[in-house]
């Protein structure tokens, strides 16, 4: 399994403009708890080589303004279509696997979401900590990806699986609070 989270932090002379990563990509699809993952969302050339049956890119991207003083900060989940194959289309359970690689990642930006409001409305406090907060997230979202990958054998332990797609179903209950893209902190 291979991530890839993108950001690009820019520093602004003003905090009265925007910054933000912007995925250039028309064919990414957005997280959504009503839009599961199908193989043929997978679209990219599988890597032959690669001991991995497939692979879900996915990241997330964060904007940030302030208007009037108050800041308003969006962080999207995506899938990078172009970037994600798989060699069998015939396995629910792989797809199952990546699908959760997908839900993860939304976890971790809905975590994000959660530490980036817990800032308040002050503009100069979120620019000043948008940063740090982000790389301590990408830190505990890759060792989290990882870990899922490990215990799960790539999908290949069955009674695990189960148990990492209860955790993480979990979890997102527990952050429902924060799964509006944009928060007017």
């Amino acid at each position: 399994m291979r991530f890839a989270i993108v950001f690009l932090a820019v520093v602004l002379a003003s905090i009265q403009h925007s910054f933000g990563q912007n995925t250039d990509c028309a064919t990414c699809i957005e997280w959504s708890a009503n839009r599961p993952l199908i193989w043929a969302d997978f679209q990219g050339e599988p890597k032959e080589r690669s001991r991995h049956k497939a692979v879900t890119d996915s990241g997330m991207s964060i904007g940030f303004s302030c208007n009037e003083g108050i800041p308003n900060v969006t962080v999207r989940t995506y899938f990078h279509p172009e970037e994600s194959w798989t060699k069998t289309t015939e396995s629910d359970a792989l797809l199952v696997h990546e699908q959760l690689h997908f839900d993860i990642t939304e976890l971790f930006v809905r975590k994000l979401r959660k530490q980036l409001a817990a800032l308040g409305s002050d503009c100069n406090r979120v620019n000043k900590h948008i940063q740090d907060y982000y790389d301590r997230n990408y830190q505990a979202y890759a060792n989290y990806q990882e870990l899922y990958d490990k215990e799960t054998n790539h999908s290949i332990d069955e009674k695990r699986q189960k148990e990492w797609e209860l955790r993480v179903a979990k979890e997102l209950k527990a952050l429902e609070a924060f799964s509006s893209k944009t928060e007017d902190l």
